[in-house]
Order: C-alpha cells, then sequence, then structure tokens
C-alpha cells in the first residue's frame, strides 16, 4: 500500500525539481558539501561513530516526542543502544528517514536567517547541510544492508517503503528551503497525496479487475 505513495511522492518531486526557478548561488554549496561527504566516504575512514550517536539519538528523540523517557544511551564504532519507556514504527524507523544533523543545520539556518545574516555564515550551514544529507543517506544504505533488528521489528515490506518515503519528503523540504525562490512545499505535500492516491486506486481498481477475471475462470 506504500509503494504508490513513493511513486507519487517521487514524481512529485521531479515536478517540483522541473518547474524551480532556483536560486544564484545556494544550491552549489549545497551539491559541494554533498561531494565532499561523499569524497570521504569513498576515500577515507567512514564516520561510522558519527552515525551511530546521531542515530541512537534520533531514537531517543522521537521517543521523548511521544511522551516516552530515555534511561540509558550507549554508542561506539559497534553500535549502539538506547533504553526508552516507549515505543512505535516510527521512534523505532526514526533514524533511517529523519537526518538529525542535516535538522540541526536547518535550524541555524533558519535562525541565521531570521536574524538577516548573509554572507559566508549562511554559505557555510548550506554545505554543511548538504554534507550531512548525503552522511546520512550514504550510511543509511550501509547500515540497511546489515542485519538491523529495527527494520525486523516491523518487516522490510513495510519498513523499506516508509522509509524511503519520509526521505523523499525531507529532499523536497532541502530543495524548497535551499534551491528553489518559488516553490511550495505545501502544495508539494498535497500534490504527492493526490498523485499517490490515484495510483493507489488505479492499482487497486486493475487488482479487483484481475480478481474478477480470475474468479470467472474458475467458476
Amino acid at each position: 500500500m506504500l509503494v504508490p505513495f513513493c511513486a507519487g511522492f517521487t514524481w512529485q518531486l521531479a515536478a517540483m525539481a522541473a518547474d524551480a526557478t532556483y536560486k544564484p548561488d545556494t544550491p552549489y554549496y549545497f551539491v559541494w558539501g554533498g561531494l565532499g561527504y561523499l569524497i570521504i566516504h569513498l576515500l577515507f575512514k567512514k564516520p561510522i561513530l558519527a552515525y551511530v550517536v546521531g542515530h541512537e539519538m534520533t531514537h531517543a528523540l522521537f521517543a521523548m516526542l511521544f511522551g516516552g523517557k530515555v534511561t540509558s544511551l550507549h554508542a561506539s564504532n559497534r553500535g549502539g543502544r538506547v533504553t526508552i519507556t516507549r515505543s512505535n514504527f516510527l521512534i523505532t524507523l526514526a533514524p533511517y528517514f529523519f537526518p538529525l544533523y542535516t535538522f540541526l543545520a536547518l535550524l541555524l539556518y533558519g535562525v541565521a536567517h531570521a536574524a538577516h545574516a548573509q554572507g559566508i555564515a549562511l554559505d557555510i550551514l548550506v554545505f554543511v547541510s548538504g554534507a550531512t544529507f548525503a552522511f546520512h543517506v550514504m550510511l543509511t544504505l550501509v547500515f540497511l544492508g546489515t542485519d538491523q533488528t529495527d527494520i525486523r521489528e516491523h518487516g522490510q515490506i513495510f519498513s523499506y517503503p516508509l522509509i524511503y518515503l519520509f526521505n523523499i519528503v525531507f529532499a523536497a523540504f532541502l530543495l524548497h528551503v535551499y534551491f528553489a525562490e518559488n516553490s511550495d512545499f505545501l502544495s508539494y505535500c498535497i500534490n504527492g497525496i493526490m498523485k499517490s492516491s490515484d495510483m493507489l486506486l488505479r492499482a487497486l481498481h486493475y487488482l479487483y479487475i484481475f480478481s474478477q477475471k480470475g474468479l470467472q475462470l474458475l467458476i
């Protein structure tokens, strides 16, 4: 059921990117930040500890957002563990779709922009956002290639589409903030839902027709 939403929001992201009027300089700093991390990822030692710390802190953050408490947190190069008093699928899967470090960079960018900061300060924050988002995507892919208890808890068929969907939506938000001058994130979400719902209804319609034909053959 999530697959049509993945397709619909991806389609809408492509449409949003195609229709956007791009800012003159900001996108380059984001792309340079992303490429900078990719070079580090491919040529040097991967920052596993930084990812594990962010992973466990994201579990903790979402647990607190849902009214839970954090009783312990441990992180090392070999893995991490957080003990919380409440859990659900969003808390469990949050580290795979919520790039904590990029979100922090976005918050700082918003504060700096509200304070009318200009020049190198904003450029650095955009560069950091690009680097941290590439960090999130690449190391999430690395960790999803291993046996993750978070994924086993809710199953691959549910977890992978949900993780992809929320990452696409976050990428659209980054496009809205850093790249496009004329984009509307709320319209993106509404149009994405409409496209996804249309795809889902079409899929259910064809499934119904197929089942009816199969039933007729059996009769």
